[in-house]
């Protein structure tokens, strides 16, 4: 889970449009949510994932669902009040179920932002607080299945990655390899890397919090620096990383 910027709510959205999608809602149950001006904004803020999870909810397998963050059974008032959608997986979503966010908060990560709130430990995510504990019980954050396995998959695929370029940094530095091509592959690599960390990622606070606990990364980064090979590139996406680490 990362922040999430909201923007100002779809113009199609009036004020007269919300209540009369309310007075619809209340009247028969309709979803009236399902708008297409309504999931493409949720979409196109949250680059295609889902606010809680970071999966990518344009997969076949996952497709988006509008979140209320507040119950739409017991805040009907709110089905279609900006501020209170989100864009969800469809697990995370049921998951959530019918939590009443009013009289037990949970994260908002248009609201919140999550790195106040949560660490990431031996591919687990710890709450530090009540508050980020109750947030990680409601949508059950640390599923084997869902979400532990996945992290895990992505840590180890970022551990080789670094371990592989450490040793082409360590194999230019004597001499071994000085090309050009050499020169290019470990930059670029490293970048590519770091690319993947960056908030419009899936699963980014996973990736960039692998990334910037391991000491494969400081090392990289000193032998870099002291190459000279470390640019403003490099630091910019370093700071994307940190933006998103949890």
């Amino acid at each position: 889970m990362i922040k999430l910027i909201r923007p100002n709510k779809p113009t199609e959205l009036t004020a007269s449009e919300q209540k009369s999608l309310t007075d619809e809602f209340k009247s028969s149950g309709t979803s009236v949510w399902r708008k297409d001006y309504i999931t493409k904004s949720l979409l196109d803020y949250s680059n295609n994932k889902c606010a809680y999870c970071e999966c990518d909810i344009t997969e076949e397998s996952k497709y988006l669902e509008v979140e209320h963050f507040h119950h739409k059974d017991d805040y009907p008032d709110e089905v279609v009040v900006w501020d209170n959608l989100l864009p969800s997986c469809k697990k995370c979503n049921g998951t959530k179920g019918t939590h009443d966010t009013y009289k037990e908060p949970i994260i908002n990560p248009c609201d919140d932002n999550p790195q106040d709130f949560l660490t990431l430990k031996n591919y687990r995510i710890k709450g530090k607080d009540d508050f980020g504990k109750l947030t990680i019980s409601v949508l059950d954050l640390n599923n084997q299945d869902r979400h532990c396995k996945k992290r895990f998959e992505i840590g180890n695929a970022a551990q080789e990655k670094l371990e592989d370029f450490l040793h082409l940094i360590e194999e230019y530095e004597s001499g071994a390899s000085t090309s050009t091509r050499r020169k290019n592959r470990i930059i670029n690599g490293v970048k590519d890397l770091l690319r993947l960390a960056q908030s419009d990622k899936t699963y980014s606070a996973t990736t960039s919090s692998i990334i910037l606990s391991s000491s494969d990364f400081d090392e990289i980064k000193a032998k870099l620096t002291n190459l000279n090979f470390w640019d403003s590139e490099l630091t910019d996406l370093e700071e994307g990383c940190k933006k998103v680490k949890i």
